[in-house]
Order: structure tokens, then C-alpha cells, then sequence
């Protein structure tokens, strides 16, 4: 694999399926709320159709990091590798986007009563463009997460992982019941599309520290450094 179709086709092979799948659930989804129109008196909350997509891009290293190994063993690099799969999620990022925007905008219309929530409905006056930009920055956001976890757990091994992940949950747990939290709600809530541009660029970083981090990564998950200072390609 001296060019990187080959790495990126084996990515986005094992991207496509959870994506069709997810698009299916998403689309019943849709169809479910569109019955359920029908029987509501008043304009009520149906529920939401960005779950599906908005879980699985969360997922999603953990799916296409399986092409890792495939990859390297038919000649391509980790390079290569992190290429295909950051350049496989941004163009399924944008296609869920695009589905998901459609079938809000066909909600308007087709349904009789009650409505989906939509992310961008925290927002004081969002409009048609502000609604796709919300569901992007919310997916780059969970992709750039989720990222950032699959390459500390196959870089660190999972009992490392293990120990950092209840570190975590202890900090958040500890912070939640002694310290005064009301104001960052406060902030989400108020400041919502800020709050996305900055959680987005924390993603962005996270992504660039994911690609450096597995330019040295070693051949098979496991207890190893994350660093190394040697280059391998």
C-alpha cells in the first residue's frame, strides 16, 4: 500500500456497515415519530433522531480500529492508517449530518402534532444552517472523544486504561457533590454555541494528539509507552 486508497478503503469498509445501520435506525426512528403524530392531541415532544448517530460516532474508533492491523500487514503505515480513518469519519460525519438535517426539515412538514428536539433548539434563533452546524460540531466532538479513548486504551493496555478511567469518574463524582457546578450548566445552557466551538476545538486537539500519538504505536494492544523515540513509520 504505497498510496493511501488502499488504507483507506479497508477503513471505510469497516466504517460503512455500522453507518447503514445507523442511518436504518435512524430512518425508523423517524418513521415511529411520524405515527406518533398521529395520535397526539397537542404539541408535544416525539422524541429525537440524532441518537443513533450521535452513540456510534462516539463508537466509531473502536470499529475501524480492527482495519489497523490489516493495514499494516499488507505494507501500509500507521500514518496511513490514522489518514484514512480521520478522512473516512469526516465524510460519514457529514453524510449523518446531511441525513440528519433532511429528515428534521421533512419532520416540519410531515408532522401532524408535536415535534423532535433538535440540539440546536437550545439556541435562541437557530435557522436551517445553524441546525446543521450543531449536529457537526456534536458529532466532531464525540468522534474526537472517542478517538482519544481508543488510542489510550490500545497504546496504555486496558489496565492502565482501567485505572485512569476510575481516576476520572472519581474526579467527576467528587466534583459533582463539593463543588458548586451551577455556573458551567449555567454556561452550557446559555452560552450553548460556544460551548460547542470550545468543546469542538478541545476535540480538534485531542485528534491531533490521537495521530501523533499512533504515528509510534505498537504493532498489537498492550502495556506500552505511549512515546517513543525512535520513529516508526
Amino acid at each position: 500500500m504505497n498510496t493511501l486508497k488502499g488504507p483507506f478503503k479497508v477503513v471505510s469498509k469497516e466504517m460503512r456497515l455500522t453507518f447503514y445501520i445507523n442511518a436504518f435506525l435512524t430512518i425508523a426512528l423517524f418513521a415511529l415519530y411520524i405515527f406518533l403524530s398521529t395520535k397526539t392531541d397537542s404539541n408535544e415532544l416525539l422524541g429525537v433522531i440524532f441518537g443513533p448517530f450521535y452513540v456510534v460516532f462516539l463508537a466509531y474508533p473502536f470499529v475501524f480500529f480492527k482495519a489497523y492491523k490489516y493495514i499494516l500487514a499488507l505494507g501500509g503505515t500507521r500514518k496511513q492508517f490514522m489518514i484514512s480513518a480521520i478522512t473516512a469519519s469526516m465524510i460519514h460525519l457529514i453524510g449523518a449530518t446531511v441525513l440528519l438535517n433532511v429528515l428534521h426539515l421533512l419532520g416540519e412538514s410531515l408532522f401532524q402534532t408535536g415535534y423532535n428536539f433538535h440540539m440546536a433548539d437550545i439556541l435562541a434563533d437557530p435557522n436551517a444552517a445553524m441546525y446543521f452546524w450543531v449536529d457537526f460540531l456534536w458529532l466532531f466532538i464525540l468522534l474526537g472523544i472517542g478517538m482519544f479513548a481508543q488510542v489510550i486504551y490500545f497504546n496504555l493496555g486496558a489496565p492502565r486504561t482501567l485505572i485512569l478511567g476510575a481516576i476520572i469518574i472519581l474526579g467527576s463524582v467528587a466534583a459533582y457533590f463539593f463543588m458548586d457546578l451551577t455556573p458551567l450548566f449555567e454556561f452550557i445552557i446559555q452560552e450553548h454555541l460556544l460551548f460547542l466551538h470550545l468543546s469542538a476545538l478541545i476535540s480538534l486537539i485531542l485528534i491531533a494528539v490521537s495521530y501523533f500519538m499512533m504515528r509510534n504505536a505498537p504493532l498489537e494492544r498492550g502495556d506500552r509507552k505511549i512515546f517513543r523515540v525512535s520513529t516508526v513509520n
